[in-house]
């Protein structure tokens, strides 16, 4: 067996290894040149072959400045990473020349971020040289036997009348593509809601990146609500099978009190469950957030956990201080800032 790391790799024989493997939506082709295209930089791929045939991945992506360099597996708002492998011995190589990589190179800081639905966390407690672990938690329904009529009985009753009075509302909700119109009225509700939460917006050029790396019905679809004809609230959830992931929503917040939220969220479910998909992936919910973390939990959502595994020079980071870090690793994850 031969383990490397190579910016030259196979996508389509990686796009069946992870299909066929415990990956997510992350790890997915279309995801990293996502990725590759809205931070302008290559991906990286630990891999291990055996006989020409692939056994194991890591994609990670390197950010350089002038004060040394950053990994994340993977960056962008929290996207989980790490090893999608056929065994654990496979897992430990992949791990082991990330490691020998680190050592190597002028890196302060390699973050991953494991896999939430992974059965096995502790390879990166065994073989990934780190130094903080960061605790985290997302959300998720399993859709697994469930119609739209058991899957509604099985919400907490202030849901069900949630969804209700957004039918009472004259709301319309509806599948819809990502044009310039769409993009610039999805991009404008989000940058209000972030802004007004003291949160960091997605760029605009993220939706137009979305829509030139992924297909509309296969890999997301955009859910849009309306009133009165005009546009009050969208979501943007990401497909790959067997889970769909709830990305990104965006609302009006003058029509707060129409539900429309709601009305998407209980569309969007009802469209994986006709996809066939097995569980909707509200994603992370930081633990100092109680009433996002009631909301969810009351479509029936069950808690999962997975962690971050952090490598840092810390040392180092405090000389350079969180300003310059942020400018010069945007969009990447390099240290708890309490740590600095």
């Amino acid at each position: 067996m031969k383990s490397e790391i190579t910016q030259k790799i196979d996508l389509i024989e990686y796009q069946n290894f992870i299909k066929n493997n415990n990956s997510s939506f992350y790890h997915s082709k279309n995801h990293i040149l996502f990725l590759n295209d809205l931070l302008k930089t290559k991906p990286y791929f630990v891999q291990v072959k055996n006989n020409n045939k692939l056994l194991g991945v890591l994609p990670f992506f390197l950010k350089t400045s002038s004060f040394g360099s950053v990994i994340n597996s993977l960056p962008f708002f929290g996207s989980y990473g790490g090893v999608v492998s056929s065994s654990d011995n496979i897992s430990k190589l992949l791990l082991e020349e990330l490691n020998n990589f680190i050592k190597k190179n002028n890196i302060l800081s390699a973050t991953i971020i494991m896999n939430p639905f992974l059965t096995n966390s502790k390879i990166y407690e065994k073989y990934f040289e780190h130094d903080f672990i960061e605790k985290r938690r997302i959300q998720c329904i399993d859709l697994n036997n469930y119609t739209d009529e058991s899957l509604w009985l099985s919400f907490e009753q202030r849901v069900r009348r949630s969804i209700r009075k957004s039918f009472k509302e004259n709301l319309t909700v509806s599948k819809i593509s990502l044009t310039d119109e769409s993009i610039n009225n999805f991009f404008s509700l989000h940058e209000k809601e972030m802004n007004s939460k003291g949160g960091k917006p997605k760029p605009i050029e993220f939706f137009k990146s979305v829509k030139n790396n992924f297909t509309k019905d296969v890999d997301y679809d955009v859910f849009e609500v309306k009133k009165n004809e005009k546009s009050i609230s969208y979501l943007l959830v990401f497909y790959h099978y067997p889970y769909t992931e709830y990305y990104m929503p965006a609302y009006n917040s003058e029509y707060k009190n129409s539900q429309s939220t709601s009305l998407l969220i209980w569309e969007s479910i009802k469209t994986s469950i006709n996809k066939n998909f097995k569980f909707y992936n509200f994603g992370g919910t930081w633990f100092d957030q109680p009433e996002l973390y009631l909301f969810k939990r009351g479509w029936n959502a069950n808690d999962y956990f997975y962690n971050y595994y952090i490598y840092a020079d810390i040392d180092k980071i405090k000389t350079i201080g969180i300003e310059n870090l942020s400018k010069s690793f945007p969009y990447f994850f390099v240290v708890p800032y309490e740590k600095i």
